[in-house]
């Protein structure tokens, strides 16, 4: 198998380039006042102290909170019902599910400025509040109270038919036996999806869950474009974490600081990663019969 082992070491030698090193290069940093042109000193644990007692970090974590639990309400079963809906039209299935996917091979910058000029005072949300008779001119994105919520919808439109595709195919595996024994025992339409494909998909959901939620938290991408951080009143309305720490690292440069932050996050995420695989490592998986 030397060959085999061979093909695998280009592959390798990039993770622990990118990786691993700069995982490592990290322990230490976050022990340092890391200067770029040398000279670094060593703090010890400093920069964790002041990464507890800094109220802008918190305020960062509440608002990276918020933004997981919108992320996750409003864009994580949205592509199984999706899925479950596209399934079971009775005709125009491909026409719909293109329909659906196109948003996903847009750039995602295109996405985040299409939905700034919908966001605008005179974008098409206020145009459409208007036709229901609501003066609306309201810059979404100006605004505190929905300015968060602004900035999650892009990423779900775009994201919700890549999503379902994935659903699309687990949906193939699941035994027509559960759906006939349904109909007999009388389930509804509901029934069904509690009782039949909710159970059947779990173990992928679990899988997608704990992606998801450690996406949310790393979200950054849209937030950075759309609004900076801002409003800030003082603190950032869309400030999540991750925007803090790029902000401390690559504008302040206080790297130290934000490798502090980032370790401290890390650590929030693991356990979670960790409860939630245990959790995984529990199920039975179980191969659908090949439909004749």
């Amino acid at each position: 198998y030397w060959l085999a082992y061979a093909l695998l070491v280009p592959a390798l030698g990039t993770i622990l380039i990118w990786q691993y090193l700069p995982l490592a290069r990290g322990s230490l940093m976050a022990f340092q006042d890391y200067l770029i042109m040398g000279g670094s000193k060593w703090v010890g644990l400093d920069n964790f102290a002041q990464v507890l007692f800094d109220g802008s970090f918190w305020h960062a974590l509440w608002v990276t909170l918020q933004f997981t639990f919108w992320t996750l309400t409003l864009g994580f079963f949205a592509p199984v019902f999706l899925a479950i809906l596209l399934q079971e039209v009775p005709q125009g299935k491909v026409l719909f599910r293109i329909i659906f996917f196109l948003p996903s091979v847009v750039s995602g910058l295109i996405v985040i400025f299409l939905w700034r000029s919908f966001y605008a005072s005179d974008g098409l949300f206020n145009k459409l509040l208007q036709l229901l008779h609501i003066n609306a001119h309201t810059n979404w994105l100006a605004e505190p109270s929905t300015a968060l919520v602004a900035c999650i919808l892009p990423g779900i439109w775009a994201g919700l038919g890549s999503g379902s595709l994935i659903y699309l195919a687990a949906l193939k595996g699941i035994p027509d036996d559960l759906y006939e024994a349904s109909d007999l025992d009388g389930a509804s339409f509901w029934q069904k999806i509690v009782h039949v494909v909710i159970p059947s998909l779990k173990a992928l959901l679990i899988i997608n869950f704990v992606g998801a939620f450690a996406g949310a938290f790393h979200g950054s991408a849209n937030i950075l474009v759309m609004t900076g951080g801002g409003p800030y009143t003082p603190y950032g309305a869309t400030e999540v974490t991750s925007l803090l720490i790029f902000y401390n690292a690559f504008m302040y440069l206080r790297f130290g600081l934000a490798t502090a932050m980032a370790w401290t996050l890390g650590a929030m995420l693991v356990g979670f990663t960790v409860m939630q695989l245990k959790r995984l490592s529990q199920m039975e998986f179980k191969m659908a019969e090949e439909k004749k």
